[in-house]
Order: C-alpha cells, then sequence, then structure tokens
C-alpha cells in the first residue's frame, strides 16, 4: 500500500463496517437507526480525512506526536463514533494510542458490539489472549465473526493451550487467500510510515548513529517517490541540526538533497505511476550521484552501508546502472569491509542482498561468513534454504549443519521449518515444533504466492497448523 493512503483505506474500511450495525445493541434494529449511524459514521471519518495529507507530511517529517495532535483536534472526545474512527485510523501508525481510543469508545458506546470488535483485535495484537478471547466469542454471539476471524481466536486459543477449540476455529474460517494475511500485517507487521517515523524521532533526540541508519535502510521500502523524498529529506536536516551526529554523514546527505528535494517534489499520488515519477526524478540523481562521487560511473560506495543501500537500490530502480555492473564494481569493497577486523556486517548484507539479485554463485560464500563470523540467523537461513533447496541431495554433513543451526537460532522460524522437514526430530519434538513454528507464523508470516493466488499467502502457517493437527492427533 502506497503509505499516503493508509489513512483513507483504513477510513473506508471502517465506514463498510457500519453496514453492520443492524445486530448491534443498544441500537434499535431499524432502517432509520442504521442509516444515521452510518451517517455519523461517515462524518467522523470525513473529518479525518481532511487532515490526513497534513498528519502524513508529519509522519514522514519524524514528528508522530504532531500527526496524533492533529487527528485529536479533529476528533470529538465525547463522542464514542468518533473516537473509535480515529482507533481504526491509528491502528497501523500508532498501536498504543489506538488501544487507548478503542478502549474509550467501548466504554462511551455502553459497550457497542462494533466498538468490542476493535478490542478484540487489539488484545490480540497484545497477546493479551484471556481477553481476547472473551471478546472474540461475544462477538461471535453478535453475528459479526467475519470470514478470517476465526482464525485469530485459533492463535489465541493455540497460546494458551487449548488445542480442541483452536482446530474447532480453523474449522469456522472461510477466508479466501489474502484476507488473514492482511489482518496479520496489520496485527503484527511494521508498516514503513511508522518503522520511519518512530526511527527518526529516536535519532533526533539521541543522535545515535544507529537510528538514523534505521530510517535511512527502511526509506528503501517506499519505494521512489514522493514519501521517499520526503522521508529523505526530513533525514538531511536531522543530520545537519544533530550535534552528535558524524560530519560527513551530513555532508553526503547534504551534497544528495537536490535529488531528495525533487522525488519530495512529485504528486503525493505518483507510486500510482511510479516510471513518471522515475523519469522526472532520473536525471537528477545520476547528476547528484556523479557530482557526489557515488555508486555509478566507477564510483566507490560510501563508507556508511545504510546510506550504500539507498544509492544501490535507487541506482537499480532508475536504471542509472545495471544490477550486475554494480555488483562487479562494489563487490570487493564491501567483501573487504566485511571481511576487515574491525568487521561490517552491513557491508555484508548489502553484498549479500546484491548477490541474491543475480544469482551470483559467490552468496554461498558471503552466508557462510555471515554465519560463521557474525552468527547472523539471516545468513544461516540463506544458506541452508540453498543446501535444502528443492531437488537438492543433502549430505549427512548437511543435516548436521542444520541440526547446528536449530541449536544456534531455536526461534527463527526459517530454520525450524528445515529442520522439521529435514532432520529427524522425535514425535514429541515434531509435535512441539510444529506448534511453535504455528505461532511464530501467526506473528510474522512467511508470505508466498503461486500460479493460482494473486494475495500473498501464508503458506508455511497453513502448513505449520495442518502438520501439527496431525502430531496432536485431532
Amino acid at each position: 500500500m502506497n503509505p499516503a493512503l493508509w489513512i483513507c483505506n483504513s477510513t473506508r474500511a471502517f465506514i463498510a463496517s457500519a453496514l453492520l450495525c443492524c445486530v448491534f445493541g443498544p441500537f434499535p434494529a431499524t432502517a432509520a437507526a442504521v442509516d444515521k449511524l452510518e451517517a455519523q459514521l461517515a462524518s467522523a471519518g470525513q473529518a479525518l480525512v481532511d487532515v490526513q495529507p497534513a498528519a502524513t507530511a508529519d509522519y514522514l517529517d519524524g514528528d508522530p506526536d504532531r500527526a496524533l495532535e492533529r487527528f485529536l483536534a479533529a476528533t470529538d472526545q465525547n463522542d464514542w463514533k468518533s473516537l473509535f474512527a480515529l482507533g481504526n485510523v491509528l491502528f497501523t501508525q500508532q498501536p498504543d494510542e489506538s488501544f487507548r481510543l478503542h478502549q474509550r469508545a467501548y466504554e462511551l458506546s455502553r459497550h457497542n458490539d462494533l466498538a468490542l470488535l476493535e478490542l478484540a483485535y487489539d488484545y490480540t495484537r497484545r497477546d493479551d489472549c484471556a481477553k481476547a478471547l472473551d471478546a472474540w466469542k461475544r462477538v461471535d454471539a453478535a453475528g459479526l465473526f467475519g470470514s478470517y476471524m476465526p482464525m485469530l481466536a485459533a492463535y489465541c486459543h493455540l497460546k494458551l493451550g487449548d488445542d480442541a477449540q483452536a482446530f474447532a476455529m480453523m474449522d469456522r474460517s472461510t477466508s479466501r487467500y489474502g484476507q488473514l494475511e492482511n489482518s496479520l500485517k496489520d496485527l503484527w507487521g511494521e508498516p514503513v510510515l511508522r518503522t520511519h517515523a518512530e526511527a527518526l524521532r529516536r535519532f533526533r533526540t539521541t543522535g545515535a548513529s544507529a537510528d538514523l541508519d534505521a530510517a535511512l535502510e527502511n526509506s528503501v521500502r517506499f519505494g521512489v517517490g514522493h514519501d521517499r523524498g520526503r522521508a529523505l529529506l526530513a533525514m538531511a536536516n536531522a543530520a545537519a541540526n544533530a550535534k552528535t551526529s558524524s560530519g560527513e554523514m551530513s555532508a553526503q546527505l547534504e551534497c544528495l538533497r537536490p535529488a531528495f528535494g525533487r522525488e519530495a517534489a512529485l504528486p503525493t499520488d505518483s507510486m500510482t505511476d511510479p516510471d513518471a515519477g522515475k523519469d522526472a526524478t532520473r536525471d537528477v540523481w545520476k547528476q547528484r550521484m556523479s557530482a557526489c562521487g557515488f555508486a555509478i560511473e566507477g564510483r566507490a560506495l560510501p563508507a556508511n552501508a545504510a546510506l550504500a543501500r539507498v544509492l544501490v537500490v535507487t541506482a537499480i530502480d532508475l536504471d542509472l546502472a545495471p544490477a550486475q555492473d554494480l555488483l562487479v564494481a562494489h563487490s570487493k569493497q564491501l567483501d573487504d569491509r566485511a571481511r576487515s577486523k574491525a568487521g561490517d556486517i552491513a557491508a555484508l548484507r548489502l553484498l549479500a542482498a546484491m548477490q541474491a539479485r543475480v544469482d551470483d554463485p559467490a552468496l554461498e560464500e558471503s552466508d557462510e561468513l555471515g554465519w560463521s563470523r557474525y552468527g547472523d540467523a539471516d545468513f544461516a537461513a540463506s544458506r541452508l534454504n540453498d543446501v535444502f533447496r528443492p531437488g537438492a541431495t543433502p549430505t549427512p554433513g548437511d543435516v548436521a549443519q542444520l541440526n547446528q543451526a536449530h541449536r544456534q537460532f531455536p526461534d527463527d522460524a526459517r530454520v525450524l521449518l528445515l529442520w522439521l522437514r529435514h532432520a529427524t526430530p522425535s514425535k514429541d519434538e515434531a509435535r512441539e515444533g510444529w506448534r511453535k513454528l504455528a505461532l511464530l507464523e501467526f506473528h510474522e508470516p512467511n508470505l508466498q504466492r503461486d500460479n493460482m493466488h494473486f494475495q500473498p499467502t501464508a503458506f508455511t502457517l497453513y502448513e505449520a497448523l495442518r502438520e501439527y493437527r496431525k502430531a496432536a492427533g485431532l
């Protein structure tokens, strides 16, 4: 989703849900009452839509508190429908504030079932499963149990060890591929806009380079366009004003500022036509990378790996240089940094990402280094995924390495899946392993696509639930 559209989309979602209000108490189930409540919810939502552009700009500037002030100023604090609407708008961006608003709306509504439905999501997100299940039960009794909601109740039953009820809930799910996955993303995901705002706010408070690096790393998730340009400008401003930040980094960002500004000047809906946005920014990015001495035309990457990633991704996205050429130009520099006495895992991660993009066989060496020297689960999982790829013939040594990885990274879902599939766990170990994998996948599902499904699908989650059910004899 384009981050600039998240508020409007959320608002449309809750307005649509108002059509269900005929089953809510304490409102009378009359057509007039339904129409009135729908109009009230739409009105409350429109007030928030009106301030959305300014609030989104606040988030891009790293000021979520200011965004919240705008939304609160447009909200009637004594009207549950207005608070309910704002709670829905903030659900992904400011979850703690959203929870507070949903609680207040529920009390003011005299325990309306629509407000309770949102609390069921909140309790599930917070792993307060006892309260979540009570809320889901009452939502079910009110006739509001949607197609994928039984799976959220199933998660909580599984979390509390009530397997029979968990599987009973799974059997009630009628969701299509993508519906549950989108819900899990909203519950536990880290939206690009929220991650940016939080990292940039931390940097302004602490001046720690790690916080600026986190914001830079996250910026590539925006894609070329207005929002990324605005976010990068905010980082350049913060670096220039931070007393403890590196002068070199500040100077580098300042040199690139014209490119950031050109992106920020794109229309806010430029992501609907990404090619137009790329055409409009390509020349200035090429000119600034050349003038600043970065990445293309035989120039080196900056020492900061987070900024280097932004430049590499931009060069590829804007067709300033082929991915293979960039790898050839910069692989030795990145590999030397990763193998240096001081070490540089961020440089190694960038190198591995570039190698993976062009299917470079040298990725195997990077994965081995990342696992052996840095003890990093991402590199271990990447290496093992290659060893145990479909059609491969793993050796006993490969299985021994897999067992080692499972001991070293017991809570990594990717390693656990490979271990359950290819090692020889006992029946008890397999049963508990599939259960653990299912719980991990609810929180961070491994999303894949196939030729039949247009939405990302959590195949690993469904496999874990299926295998656990078989292992548990249910």
